[in-house]
């Protein structure tokens, strides 16, 4: 039913967490794809140490950025007719995989279905721990069905309805769109997937069901790791938008892709990465309130601007 895949680089101390908690599942018509892409730290061997019948471990020479080759691989590999994503670092609660089979069996029509997840900032404190934005927003319509405007609107404003560890997609779906970005952006990528997937197989299906916990302290993380870039949803607003003759449509891409480039930058400010202004980098005919602000924000010195985030985030991220 399920094809579960994770992709591993240099994840050793979080390698099993993540693989016993998808043993765990009580839904269990799986197969777990372990892609290793090039690990130096002995993640490869922890994950040929995991047996089940169900399990199987491929191996890149060279690792891949994001992870996005990892992936492809997988998705080229999986039998079943679902695939779903976990990075080595997440977990999933145990009722994961029967969400989903209840929100298949709700709407058969659905090429992409999510749950909801919780941001863990730091291991076993409660205080800590958030429930994403979109659910705090939309929990009580309960499931419902997510289309294209809907999708865009939601990200524009901060609340996306999809996240890596809580979204699955029928294969034919992925395969149609082409699967992650891979060669085209180091970070970004599974945003970019998303667009593509909800723009295709517009109609995805959604649970406020809390079925997964993306830990956000992570060692190796590229949000840490990586500075600001554009990212390689630029490329594909384009594309998408000379598909669509409809004006809403594409203004909420275009906002939509402003969105993300001051998101990416607020993100690299907040790891403590070097910042430039965003300048020349948006769109200004499609610029929110907030994204103007942010803007002009940009041009001050990064110490300055490092300040103001830490004020207006009260210190949550930190």
């Amino acid at each position: 039913m399920f094809s579960v895949i994770i992709p591993v680089y240099n994840k050793y101390p979080h390698l099993d967490r993540s693989i016993t908690s998808v043993l765990k599942q009580k839904f269990e018509e799986w197969e777990l794809l372990l892609v290793d892409d090039g690990s130096t730290d002995g993640s490869l061997e922890k994950a040929r140490s995991h047996w089940d019948k169900r399990i199987k471990v491929f191996q890149r020479n060279e690792p891949g950025p994001g992870g996005y080759a990892a992936r492809n691989l997988g998705i080229a590999k999986a039998k079943y007719n679902w695939v779903v994503f976990l990075d080595a670092d997440d977990e999933w609660l145990d009722n994961h995989l029967v969400t989903f089979f209840e929100l298949i069996s709700y709407q058969p029509n659905a090429k992409i279905v999510s749950s909801s997840w919780k941001d863990n900032f730091e291991d076993n404190k409660e205080e800590r721990s958030f429930p994403n934005s979109y659910h705090k927003k939309h929990q009580t319509k309960g499931i419902h069905e997510i289309e294209l405007k809907a999708f865009l609107k939601n990200s524009i404003y901060g609340a996306p309805p999809f996240w890596t560890g809580a979204v699955g997609f029928r294969k034919d779906l992925l395969l149609e769109i082409g699967g992650f970005p891979e060669g085209r952006c180091k970070r970004g990528g599974d945003v970019d997937t998303w667009l593509r997937a909800i723009f295709y197989g517009k109609l995805a299906i959604w649970s406020p069901k809390l079925t997964v916990v993306y830990h956000r302290d992570s060692v190796n993380m590229v949000t840490k790791v990586e500075g600001f870039e554009v990212g390689c949803e630029a490329t594909t607003v384009k594309q998408l938008a000379s598909l669509t003759e409809d004006k809403q449509i594409i203004r909420l891409l275009f906002q939509f892709l402003n969105a993300r480039v001051v998101s990416r930058w607020l993100q690299t400010l907040r790891v403590g990465k070097k910042t430039e202004p965003l300048w020349g980098k948006v769109k200004w005919k499609y610029l929110t309130k907030k994204g103007f602000a942010i803007t002009f924000w940009s041009i001050l010195p990064t110490a300055i601007t490092k300040q103001l985030y830490r004020l207006a985030s009260k210190a949550k991220y930190d």
